[in-house]
């Protein structure tokens, strides 16, 4: 009885090792490069786009304008604490720490376009990397 089984074990593993290299031959030999290989395409599809502009870009679109809700919202909840604090010594130092964040977070909002641009122009007075746009001397 073993040996019945053993004879179909060995017949099936040696049919399936001759589809295997009947078939799969001539479908290896037909094996070209794809036109457009897998990878990562560029997001700069504009030319003139470039890793600051897109910097500039997000800054300016994206950052800028909710920093500046959360900034008001910020001076709203502020002055909030400010008039619930009522005299109590402990809330009033609490809106103090408040507002001075508050301020500290509003100057670097608004100073983050001038942090980009002074990085920008001091990369371009080291070396002048073709990406960067760096003036013309």
């Amino acid at each position: 009885m073993k040996s019945k089984y053993f004879f179909s074990a060995v017949s099936l593993c040696l049919f399936s090792i001759f589809l295997i290299l009947f078939f799969v031959n001539p479908v290896l030999a037909n094996i070209t490069e794809p036109a457009n290989p897998p990878g990562i395409e560029s997001p700069f599809k504009d030319p003139k786009m470039t890793l600051i502009g897109l910097l500039n870009l997000i800054l300016r679109d994206i950052v800028l304008p909710i920093g500046a809700v959360i900034a008001v919202l910020a001076l709203i909840f502020t002055g909030f604490l400010f008039v619930t604090a009522q005299g109590n010594e402990d809330k009033l130092k609490t809106a103090k720490k408040s507002l001075t964040w508050t301020v500290v977070g509003i100057a670097v909002l608004l100073g983050a376009l001038v942090i980009s641009e002074g990085i920008k122009n001091t990369i371009c007075l080291i070396s002048d990397i073709p990406g960067l746009e760096c003036p013309k001397k």
